[in-house]
């Protein structure tokens, strides 16, 4: 690869610098994985030696080429194509290289002891999902960092302390985007161990190393799979059908680790056999039946269907698929709502922020109060605004509006405010807060991304996550409910003990109407004010 020379500069203070433009057909792409838009920087200590720093302005050098080449692969669907076993394979040969590069002179073994801890806490644990935050004791391997949505979220960092781009440089590869995933994917698992190697080597330890002989040998891997991969399928459907932002972020973790199982035969070559037995091996202790049906297989067969429709594959093998999901046994009495106790616990700790102050404080003070009397997602109340409160004839209410957010069926609701939350002082809370967000920061603009296949996830949904995770912390544990939604099934249940009838609960929580004919004549503010007049006040004594 013939690289385009770059000068290397000295400035006035004795510092190295050198700068290479990015071509602008990769800028965008580039920007995203490295941080640099238009040009990239490289910058030495003034204490570097000339003869160093040309060595290492050529190896940057090589770096920057092999990762534009190889994005300019990737959008353009060349680069060569790997297996998984080879992917494995040419991890191995980045390991020797990897190693052979520090062995003979490894330095400090404090040097290689703060990567791997940079490795461990800096890169991979705050990637951790909400469920091993929720129960760090359950997952004590961190079998998560091998998730799909983990690998892609540390994949640019990973492949930048492993250098691969100097290391594919030095093959003499350029990779498709496929291929790039698959190799970079199997680098992360070795990177510590590498990392590890060096340790014992620069302790002075040059015992035999073991790994290399577990890597499988190199070979010549199939051509290009013809036709769409499994993710440039999804690409196709999110820029086209739009969906909403919550189902791409649901659907991403589905198709990243789809295209990683077929990527060898591309979307168009997954026969029906594969895709069920593909589908059935996603059922693990820690991903139930219940998850492979409604979110995999649901996604899976929307995508598809929605290609065979417009050509883009010949068939749907996901269409005949099947998962059975065991009929869960329901050992609590109250099903999926609260018990009292849990009621109690949740709502004396709420009234423990008297004065809350940050938005932290004020969600753990209000939501649960105004999920516990209106049976909404705690999602569609965390993005209320003061101008969202309003009243009307005499009735506080609340409008529950996708111009907020997200709304589940994209309806306008407007829901009556119960009493005992005007007696706790919820309207002057309101009033002092002004028009804006009630419950999370809104003084800056977020930052919204640029990505359509990685929407931003909104601070009102940050501040329902934290929410969930607060109400954990009191001891509400049980997988069974949620710590969040359980607020819907409690009013749900509390509405019918109470004889407020089906239409008017329905019409107060945002549940569809079962018959066409209950549609009719929806309920009046004022009709759902009286009904909700019958719903006890919680007593917490």
């Amino acid at each position: 690869m013939a690289l385009r020379m770059v000068a290397l500069i000295r400035a006035a203070d004795g510092r190295w610098f050198a700068r290479k433009g990015i071509p602008e057909d990769v800028r965008e792409e580039y920007a995203r994985l490295y941080g640099h838009r238009r040009e990239a920087h490289l910058k030495l200590p003034a204490d570097t030696p000339k003869s160093e720093a040309r060595a290492r302005l050529g190896e940057w050098l090589a770096e920057i080429e092999i990762r534009i080449e190889t994005l300019r692969a990737q959008r353009n669907g060349d680069g060569q194509p790997l297996t998984k076993l080879n992917a494995i394979a040419l991890a191995g040969r980045w390991y020797l290289w990897f190693v052979k590069q520090h062995e003979s002179d490894p330095g400090k073994p404090r040097y290689w002891r703060d990567l791997s801890d940079y490795v461990v806490w800096e890169v991979l644990r705050p990637e951790a999902p909400n469920s091993y935050e929720a129960n760090t004791k359950a997952d004590p391997r961190w079998d998560w960092i091998k998730e799909p949505d983990v690998r892609e979220a540390v994949r640019p960092q990973i492949a930048e302390l492993a250098r691969v781009a100097t290391f594919l440089a030095s093959e003499g590869k350029a990779l498709n985007r496929a291929a790039y995933t698959l190799f970079v994917d199997a680098v992360s698992d070795n990177l510590l161990p590498a990392i590890t190697l060096l340790e014992k080597r620069a302790n002075g330890d040059y015992s035999h190393d073991d790994n290399p002989d577990t890597f499988p040998p190199f070979t010549e891997g199939p051509s290009k799979a013809s036709g769409v991969s499994c993710w440039e399928l999804f690409e196709a459907f999110v820029h086209l059908t739009k969906p909403k932002p919550n189902t791409v972020n649901r659907w991403r973790a589905v198709f990243l680790e789809m295209q990683r199982e077929f990527a060898e035969t591309g979307a168009d070559g997954i026969t029906e056999d594969a895709a069920r037995s593909w589908m059935h091996g996603l059922i693990t202790e820690k991903r139930t039946a219940k998850t492979v049906r409604e979110i995999w297989l649901s996604a899976s067969r929307r995508v598809f269907s929605w290609a065979r429709e417009h050509k883009r594959v010949r068939t749907n093998p996901f269409k005949e698929v099947k998962v059975d999901v065991p009929r869960k046994v329901q050992t609590r009495e109250e099903g999926r709502s609260f018990t009292a106790a849990e009621v109690t616990t949740i709502l004396k700790a709420s009234l423990a922020y008297e004065k809350a102050t940050t938005a932290t404080q004020r969600t753990r003070r209000w939501v649960p109060w105004l999920c516990a009397y209106s049976g909404a997602r705690a999602g569609e109340i965390t993005q209320l605004r003061g101008k969202d409160i309003e009243e009307r004839d005499g009735t506080h209410v609340m409008v529950l509006t996708s111009e907020a957010g997200t709304m589940k069926t994209g309806e306008t609701r407007v829901v009556p405010l119960h009493e005992h939350l005007i007696a706790q002082g919820f309207i002057e809370f309101v009033r002092q807060m002004g028009r804006g967000a009630l419950f999370y920061n809104d003084s800056t603009p977020q930052r919204v991304s640029a990505d359509p296949l990685k929407p931003s996830r909104s601070r009102a949904e940050t501040a329902r996550a934290r929410l969930g995770e607060w109400v954990r912390e009191l001891g509400v544990t049980d997988p069974g409910i949620s710590p969040n939604h359980a607020w819907r099934h409690t009013f749900k249940r509390i509405a019918d003990e109470v004889e407020i009838s089906e239409k008017m609960n329905d019409a107060i929580t945002g549940h569809k109407q079962l018959t066409v004919g209950r549609n009719y004549g929806p309920p009046l503010v004022t009709a759902m004010a009286k009904a909700l007049r019958k719903f006890p006040r919680y007593k917490l004594d």
